[in-house]
C-alpha cells in the first residue's frame, strides 16, 4: 500500500456515535461523555455543563477545560451485569394475600412455576411486573381479606453475578439498572404489543444516548430560561411612575433594547448645579401661570367633553333617522303585504281539505301551532315512520287499524312540511324581528340629568325643544309602525326626519372655541415651561437612576445573546442522527429478529413493522395489511405474535440477561403450545427463562425439551409449584415440586435432600420450612409410586397414551396398600392443615421426617419384592 493510498474508514455504530460527539461543542461533548460512560446525569453534571455553555455563549470568561475522552459502551451502566443470575424471590410481604416467608428458588436456566387458578401465581407476576422491564405495570393492593394490619410492600430479590451475591430489597433499590436486564410478558402486556406504538426499551447505549442527550438538553435549557426569566424585567423607566411626562430622555428609555447605545442617555449628564437652580425658577414660574389659566383649562375641559358626546348624539340620531326614512317605512309595508299573502297562499293551499263542521278555527294560529306539536310529539314515539298501522293515536290512543286516519294524520305532516307553510312560517319570522328592532328604538336621547343635555337647554334652549319634539313624532310613528306589524295592516306612512343642521352648526361652533383656547400665547407658554421643567426632572432622575438603568441594558444584551442558544436545532440534530443510525444499525436487525421469531413459532401471518423514530427514541407498530393485528387475527394468532416481538425486543440487546412469563399459551392448540414451548427452552440455553402456568400440557412439554436439553436432575432446570391452602394461606411455593413430575418421586431422594439439609441449616425458621418440603416430597413419592408401581405405569398422567401390555406388571397386596393410604392420608392432613400439626401432638422435627422416610422405604421394599 503507497503513501497516496487512502484507508477507507469502516463505519460502526460506535464510529457514528463518536462522530456526533465528537462535532459538538464542548457543553454537548461534555453531557455525551457523561452518557455514554454510564453515569447518572446528577444536578452536579448540569451545573458543569451549564457553566460550559456560559462560556460558548459568551457570557463567561473562556477556563482550561479538561480533555474528554468518549468511552463507548454497548451496555453503558454501572449496575448492569454481563453474568447476570436471578436466584430467588424471598422475604415478600403486603402483596396481595400472598403467604408471607416464602421463597421461589430459581434455576440458572429455566424455571417452570405451576399454580392453579387462584393459588397466588398473580399476585408473584404483579410484583414482577412493578420490579422488572414491563409494559404494564399494575397496581398491587395489600391483602382486601384483613381489615387492618397491612404492611408496606416489600421483597428481596436475590441476584449473582461472577460469584458475588447481589441481594436487591423492593421497593427500596427499584432504581437499580439489575432489573431492566429481566423482562416480563403477560396476556395484558400482549395487547401492547399489538395495539400500541411501543419504545424500544433494550438498545445499545449507542442509540440511547441521543434520547437520554435530549433529557438532559431540556434540563439544560430549563436552566438558561429560568435565569433568562430572571432577568426579562419589564422594563420599570418606560411608564409614568417614574419618569412622567415626556422628554428625549424618556423617549430613549421607552425604546430601550439590547441595541440600544448606552452613551447616548450618558450624552444627558452630569446634572450640574446650574441647572438644579434653573429648575427650582423654571417650577416657580410654571405653577404661577398654571394657576393663572386654570379657569380656561376648566372651559377647554368642558368644551372637549361637549365636543366628544355631541359627536356620539348625533350619530345616534343619524341611526334612528334611517328607521323613519320612506325607503326603510316603503320596506315595513311590503314586509306586511308578503306576509299576509304568504299566508293566504299556505291556508288556501292546504288548510281548505281540513275545514269542517265538527271543529271550528280550522287554519288558525293555534290550530297549526297545535299541528306542528303534535308532529314533534309523534316523532319521538319509535324509530320508524309515524303513523303506521297498528300504532295508537297520541290523543286518543285509539288504534289505528285502516287507512283514513292514516291518511288524515299524514296529509297533517304533509301540509306543515309544504313549501307554502314554510314560506308564510319566514314571512311571518322576518315580521316579528321588525317588531322586535323597532321596538328596540330608544328616544330618551336627552335624559334631564344628561350633561349634553344641561348644556344645551343652557345655550341653545330652542334647539332642544325642537329635537325633543322631533323625537316624540318618531316615538308615535314608532308605535305605529309597530301596531300596523301586529295587525298586518298594511297602511301607508309619510317619513318623519330629525333636523340635525343646528346640532352641526352648534358642533363646528364648539371647534372653533376649542381652537381658540388652544392658540392662545399663555397656553404655548405653559407648554415650553412644561417641556423644559420636565426634561430638568428627568435628569435629575437619571442620575439617580443610572445605575438601575445600566444593569437593564446589561441584562437586555444577555437575555438576546441566550435566546440565540437554538435548543431545537441541537435537539433536532441528536433525533435525526438517532433515527439514521437507528434504520441503519437498529431497527432492521429488530425486523430481522422478529421475523426469525414468528418462523420459529409458526407465526407466518404476513405482520408489517412501522419502526421509526421520535424524540430520539426508536419505536414499533405491528400491523396486518394496514390493520391493527387484534382486529383480524384470532386470540391464539395475537398471543403469537406478541410473544414474537417480545423475545425479538429482548434478544436484539446484551443488557437482557432473562424473560419472565405468565401464562403465555393461553387461548392456543396442543401444537402451538409445543411450539412455544420448545422455543422458550431453546431461549433458556443463552438467558435465564422462567414461567408461570396453570396450563398442565403446557408444563410437560417444557419440561419434556428441558430434561432433553439439560437432563434429568440437572441444576439448570427447576420445577415448583404455588398452592393456596387456604383463604389465608396464598401462594405457598413448594420447591422442586411439580404436578407431572411422577419419576422423580419413586425412591425418597428429594425427602432425604431435604431432611439433610434441614439438619446442617441454624435458622430455625428456615429449618421448619424445609422439613415442611420434605413432607411434601415424601406425600408426592407416596403418590407417584401408585401410579408407576402399584398400576405399572399402564396409565399416566397428561399423558393420552395408554400401556395395556404393562398390566401384567401390575401388583396386588391389599395389606400393603392399606398402609400405603394410611401413611399417604397422614402426611396430606398434615401439610394440607386439615387436621393441624398441633392437634395431632407432631411437631415438624427431623426425627419425624426421618421415621416417614425410613416408613416409605420399607413399603418401597415390600412392593419391590411382590
Amino acid at each position: 500500500m503507497n503513501e497516496n493510498q487512502q484507508i477507507e474508514e469502516v463505519k460502526t455504530l460506535e464510529t457514528e456515535v463518536k462522530a456526533f460527539v465528537n462535532a459538538q461543542p464542548y457543553w454537548a461533548k461534555y453531557l455525551c461523555s457523561e452518557i455514554l460512560a454510564g453515569n447518572d446525569i446528577t444536578e452536579s453534571v448540569i451545573d458543569n455543563a451549564y457553566s460550559y455553555l456560559l462560556e460558548n455563549l459568551s457570557f463567561k470568561q473562556e477556563t482550561e477545560k479538561p480533555e474528554l475522552f468518549i468511552s463507548y459502551n454497548p451496555n453503558a451502566s454501572d449496575d448492569y451485569k454481563e453474568n447476570l443470575s436471578f436466584d430467588s424471590l424471598t422475604n415478600v410481604e403486603g402483596v396481595n394475600a400472598l403467604t408471607e416467608n416464602q421463597t421461589i428458588d430459581l434455576a440458572h436456566n429455566l424455571t417452570i412455576i405451576y399454580g392453579t387458578n387462584g393459588a397466588g401465581k398473580s399476585g408473584y407476576v404483579r410484583l414482577l411486573k412493578n420490579v422488572f422491564y414491563s409494559k404494564d405495570k399494575e397496581d398491587i393492593l395489600p391483602n382486601i381479606n384483613i381489615d387492618s394490619g397491612h404492611k408496606p410492600k416489600a421483597a428481596t430479590f436475590n441476584f449473582s453475578s461472577e460469584g458475588t451475591n447481589i441481594p436487591l430489597k423492593y421497593p427500596d433499590n427499584i432504581g437499580n439498572g439489575i432489573f431492566n436486564q429481566f423482562a416480563v410478558f403477560d396476556g395484558d402486556i400482549g395487547k401492547k404489543h399489538l395495539s400500541l406504538r411501543n419504545d424500544f426499551s433494550f438498545r445499545p447505549a449507542g442509540l440511547q444516548l441521543f434520547n437520554e442527550f435530549n433529557v438532559a438538553l431540556e434540563r439544560l435549557n430549563g436552566k438558561l430560561s429560568i435565569e433568562i426569566q430572571s432577568k426579562s424585567i419589564a422594563n420599570p423607566f418606560a411608564d409614568d411612575d417614574i419618569f412622567q411626562g415626556e422628554s428625549e430622555i424618556k423617549t430613549w428609555l421607552i425604546q430601550l433594547s439590547h441595541n440600544s447605545k448606552l452613551e447616548e442617555l450618558n450624552a444627558h449628564l452630569p446634572y450640574s448645579e446650574e441647572e438644579k437652580t434653573k429648575k427650582v425658577q423654571i417650577d416657580k414660574e410654571y405653577d404661577d401661570l398654571k394657576i393663572a389659566l386654570a379657569q380656561k383649562d376648566k372651559a377647554l375641559k368642558e368644551l372637549q367633553t361637549i365636543k366628544a358626546q355631541l359627536a356620539a348624539r348625533i350619530q345616534n340620531l343619524v341611526n334612528t333617522n334611517t328607521w323613519f326614512a320612506q325607503d326603510q317605512l316603503n320596506r315595513v309595508i311590503k314586509a306586511i303585504t308578503n306576509c299576509k299573502t304568504k299566508e293566504d297562499t299556505a291556508q288556501k293551499e292546504g288548510v281548505e281539505k281540513f275545514k269542517t263542521d265538527k271543529i271550528e278555527n280550522i287554519g288558525s294560529t293555534e290550530w297549526k301551532q297545535f299541528i306542528e306539536a303534535a308532529a314533534k310529539f309523534a316523532s319521538t314515539q319509535n324509530e320508524g315512520e309515524y303513523p303506521s298501522l297498528g300504532d295508537n293515536c297520541i290523543l286518543c290512543q285509539q288504534a289505528i287499524n285502516d287507512d283514513v286516519p292514516k291518511s288524515l294524520i299524514s296529509s297533517y305532516w304533509a301540509y306543515i312540511k309544504s313549501v307554502a307553510e314554510q314560506e308564510a312560517k319566514t314571512a311571518k319570522e322576518n315580521l316579528a324581528k321588525l317588531k322586535a328592532d323597532y321596538e328596540k328604538l330608544s328616544f330618551d336621547q336627552f335624559p334631564e340629568t344628561d350633561t349634553l343635555a344641561v348644556w344645551l337647554k343652557d345655550k341653545h334652549e330652542t334647539v332642544l325643544a325642537n329635537l325633543k319634539d322631533e323625537l316624540k313624532k318618531q316615538e308615535t310613528l314608532r308605535q305605529t309602525l309597530v301596531s300596523n306589524i301586529t295587525d298586518k295592516k298594511d297602511n301607508l306612512q309619510v317619513e318623519i326626519q330629525i333636523d340635525l343642521s343646528a346640532l352641526f352648526t352648534i358642533s363646528e361652533t364648539v371647534d372653533k372655541e376649542i381652537k381658540a383656547f388652544e392658540e392662545d400665547e399663555q397656553n404655548k407658554k405653559l407648554g415650553e415651561l412644561l417641556k423644559k421643567k420636565t426634561y430638568l426632572a428627568h435628569k435629575e432622575k437619571l442620575e439617580a437612576r443610572y445605575p438601575d438603568i445600566e444593569t437593564l441594558h446589561k441584562n437586555l444584551i444577555w437575555v438576546n445573546k441566550a435566546n440565540q442558544f437554538n435548543k431545537r436545532a441541537v435537539k433536532k440534530s441528536s433525533t435525526d442522527t438517532e433515527k439514521r443510525l437507528s434504520e441503519k444499525y437498529f431497527n432492521t436487525d429488530y425486523i430481522s429478529e422478529f421475523n426469525n421469531e414468528c418462523d420459529k413459532l409458526n407465526g407466518k401471518f404476513g405482520i408489517e413493522i412501522d419502526a421509526r423514530s421520535s424524540d430520539a427514541r426508536s419505536n414499533r407498530q405491528l400491523f396486518l395489511k394496514g390493520n391493527d393485528p387484534s382486529a383480524i387475527l384470532s386470540e391464539g394468532e395475537q398471543k403469537v405474535i406478541a410473544l414474537a416481538d417480545f423475545i425479538a425486543e429482548t434478544n436484539i440487546t446484551t443488557i437482557n440477561r432473562g424473560i419472565i412469563l405468565d401464562d403465555p399459551v393461553n387461548s392456543l392448540d396442543h401444537e402451538r403450545k409445543e411450539t412455544i414451548a420448545k422455543r422458550l427452552v431453546e431461549i433458556s440455553g443463552s438467558k435465564q427463562v422462567i414461567v408461570f402456568t396453570h396450563d398442565v400440557v403446557f408444563f410437560k412439554n417444557l419440561e419434556k425439551f428441558g430434561l432433553r436439553l439439560f437432563g434429568k436432575n440437572s441444576p439448570s432446570i427447576k420445577f415448583n409449584t404455588i398452592r393456596a391452602t387456604g383463604r389465608n394461606a396464598i401462594g405457598t411455593v413448594i420447591s422442586d415440586h411439580s404436578p407431572v413430575r411422577d419419576s422423580l418421586y419413586t425412591n425418597p431422594h428429594l425427602p432425604k435432600t431435604y431432611l439433610q439439609k434441614a439438619k446442617r441449616e441454624t435458622d430455625e425458621d428456615f429449618s421448619l420450612s424445609l422439613i415442611r418440603s420434605g413432607f411434601g416430597a415424601l406425600r408426592s413419592c407416596y403418590e407417584a409410586i401408585t401410579a408407576t408401581k402399584v398400576l405399572a405405569s399402564a396409565v399416566q398422567r397428561f399423558d393420552s397414551l395408554i400401556r395395556v401390555s404393562n398390566i401384567r406388571s401390575i401388583k396386588y397386596d391389599l395389606p400393603l396398600y392399606d398402609r400405603i393410604i394410611e401413611r399417604h392420608s397422614f402426611l396430606h392432613d398434615l401439610i394440607e392443615g386439615h387436621l393441624p400439626a398441633e392437634e395431632l401432638n407432631i411437631s415438624f422435627t427431623t426425627d419425624k421426617l426421618e421415621n416417614e422416610i425410613t416408613e416409605f422405604e420399607n413399603i418401597l421394599t415390600e412392593l419391590d419384592n411382590i
